[in-house]
């Protein structure tokens, strides 16, 4: 685990002694762009970054010789699973005027969550606020903010989640596919195209709901033959897409969808309402596109399936 809590302590000295562009360029790096800030005033809440710089942008106008010393810094940090840390703790800012007359004596506690991304730590909620009195040695401000944010936070991993799957299958869903496909960068790879054999003749006979049942089998079927590192996809219907990589010849692609054939048609022993599959194959060129290497496929699956057509 990173030292976030150094990494925090940067944060509020970017915030409280930064000069106005320091303080607006460091936000890149520290906050996520929708990154939640709760302040300690009544007003001070901001649904994301630009809000909060915006806001900011303005403070440090209005500060103007005001300089904020640190007269105390503490934090933890605690880890809430690999991808996630709470950090909390508390900050002591003092300033007094040269003549006097203006002082600045605050005492607040603060939450931070961080949520690791592709770029790193990025911070994604921040709570200051004033301490309770009632609260005791070593508990972090306020607990039921802590709650609030790991059920907020639950509720947008499983909207994110369900945002990247497919509702039936639960396989990736074709647009996450997408963004994957754009940052694969495996050797040896290839691109499977699978098509359920005379699935409309499921539905029409069985009904749909048969139908599902049989998409989703085979949607484990696929999942559980590949590696952990492959991509499994419902592009739509019954059509399915695998990325793997590792085939050093066309003869290997060829064999794992004879292997996937067979565990199907294994997968169907004693179903009422079953089907074979067919795939399309494209070995995968450095620097070619989804849809090329999709189109590609495609026809390869046109081929299968016309000289299987016979069969099926």
């Amino acid at each position: 685990m990173d030292d976030l809590c150094k990494r925090t302590e940067q944060l509020w000295e970017i915030y409280f002694k930064g000069e106005e562009e320091c303080n607006l360029r460091a936000m890149d790096e520290f906050l996520d762009p929708e990154c939640v800030i709760i302040g300690t005033g009544r007003h001070e809440f901001y649904k994301n970054v630009s809000e909060f710089v915006n806001a900011l942008r303005q403070e440090i106008t209005e500060r103007k010789d005001l300089q904020f010393q640190f007269k105390d810094f503490w934090c933890q940090q605690k880890p809430a699973g690999p991808d996630v840390c709470l950090v909390y703790g508390g900050i002591s800012i003092w300033w007094e005027s040269e003549d006097k007359t203006l002082k600045i004596d605050m005492d607040s506690r603060f939450s931070i969550l961080y949520k690791r991304e592709a770029s790193g730590w990025k911070v994604v909620h921040i709570h200051q606020s004033m301490p309770n009195l009632e609260q005791l040695d070593g508990e972090y401000y306020p607990k039921t903010l802590s709650q609030q944010m790991k059920q907020s936070q639950e509720k947008i991993a499983e909207l994110t989640e369900l945002a990247q799957r497919d509702s039936l299958t639960h396989l990736i869903n074709f647009r996450t596919f997408k963004k994957c496909y754009q940052n694969w960068n495996e050797d040896n790879s290839w691109l499977f195209i699978v098509d359920v054999d005379k699935f409309k003749q499921i539905n029409d006979n069985y009904g749909h709901v048969a139908g599902n049942r049989v998409l989703q089998k085979i949607a484990d079927v696929l999942l559980s033959t590949v590696r952990a590192s492959d991509l499994v996809c419902r592009m739509g219907g019954d059509e399915f897409l695998i990325l793997c990589g590792g085939f050093h010849s066309q003869e290997e692609a060829e064999t794992f969808i004879k292997r996937l054939q067979k565990r199907v048609l294994d997968a169907g022993k004693g179903e009422r309402a079953w089907a074979g599959i067919s795939a399309g194959t494209a070995k995968i060129h450095a620097g070619e596109s989804l849809e090329t290497v999709l189109g590609r496929a495609d026809l390869a699956l046109y081929a299968e399936k016309r000289d299987r057509s016979g069969l099926l």
